[in-house]
């Protein structure tokens, strides 16, 4: 039978990533005048721009983490790059109860980076321009039961997105070295919105001896900028995402708060089929894990009727093509 249920993004993750740029480049080329331009030119919408990189903020994962991305460059004088690109998502989601199987989710994810290195492949450079998006998406459902753990969630997403530069920074900068107006930099954002909808099958297993968690999932979002976006970064995406996610948790044979302690083995694997895979610069990833599960369901801690269930502790390996790998460690909660 179903429970209520709740999957938290680590909230405590970091994996360190490493791969070669796709094409050499000069760091300091051009008057700070030409970089700025540069740099906005990236932000046009073609793939693997700033909306297909918001395409993987927005995309909900159940194994969600925090990533940062190295290309291997450095700037002049053997100093090494600020990172091209972090990464990060948290949320949830949950089954309103057995006899009203309404699923809700809610991801929140973040994106910093250099766009000129990052979207156009040039070398590094210490010009201190990043760019920053903040992206969040709703999730509604409807659990359809197929068998008495298999189940059909069919589910409607939207989005809603913000990117910006390091205004107060890059007008420093700029102050210095050129004529180019503060209010003009101001105005260098994007305002991003998106529908789409997710269609998930779910297996779900629990015993005293044992939990079998699966989850196959394809989300498609469709991705839209609007209002006084930077007339360069105008246009339109879809992201695109199949992942398949699978979690084993069985007894210890240990107790703490009463509860019997659990074992935990997790791993997922996703494809990006969108423009996403252009802007992150691999086009799947695979993370397996393992850890130790808590339950602290008999303190009843929470609030407004939603109580703290279960705290997982879980650390993960992190491989992708391009040679791309990294670990994480992370905080997993249940409701």
């Amino acid at each position: 039978m179903p429970r209520r249920w709740a999957i938290a993004g680590p909230a405590m993750v970091l994996a360190w990533l490493a791969w070669a740029p796709p094409a050499a480049g000069q760091a300091g080329d051009g008057t700070a005048r030409d970089q700025v331009r540069e740099a906005i030119a990236s932000l046009r919408p073609r793939p693997g721009g700033v909306l297909a990189l918001m395409g993987y903020n927005v995309t909900p994962d159940g194994s969600s983490n925090a990533i940062t991305v190295n290309r291997a460059s450095s700037n002049p004088g053997g100093r090494e790059a600020a990172p091209a690109l972090t990464l990060g998502q948290f949320g949830f989601g949950f089954t309103v109860s057995n006899s009203f199987p309404l699923f809700l989710e809610s991801y929140v994810g973040y994106a910093r980076y250099d766009p000129r290195t990052l979207l156009t492949g040039a070398g590094a450079r210490q010009l201190p321009l990043r760019w920053n998006n903040a992206a969040a998406t709703l999730g509604v459902g409807w659990d359809i039961r197929l068998t008495d753990h298999l189940v059909l969630r069919p589910i409607l997403n939207g989005s809603l997105g913000y990117a910006a530069s390091d205004s107060s920074l890059f007008a420093a900068f700029v102050d210095n070295r050129s004529d180019v107006e503060f209010s003009r930099l101001r105005s260098v954002h994007a305002n991003v919105g998106g529908y789409g909808g997710s269609l998930m099958l779910a297996y779900y297993d629990h015993r005293p001896a044992r939990d079998i968690d699966v989850e196959l999932r394809y989300t498609q979002i469709r991705l839209e900028t609007f209002g006084d976006t930077l007339a360069a970064a105008r246009g339109n995406t879809t992201a695109r995402t199949l992942g398949l996610w699978a979690r084993y948790r069985w007894p210890t044979g240990w107790e703490a708060f009463g509860r019997p302690v659990r074992w935990v083995l997790d791993g997922s694997a996703t494809t990006y089929l969108g423009d996403q895979r252009q802007a992150l610069g691999f086009g799947w990833a695979v993370k397996l894990g393992g850890g130790i599960e808590f339950d602290v369901g008999r303190h009843e801690v929470g609030l407004a009727g939603i109580n703290l269930s279960r705290v997982r502790l879980v650390a993960r390996y992190l491989f992708a093509d391009k040679g791309v790998t990294g670990v994480s460690f992370g905080l997993g909660i249940s409701f």
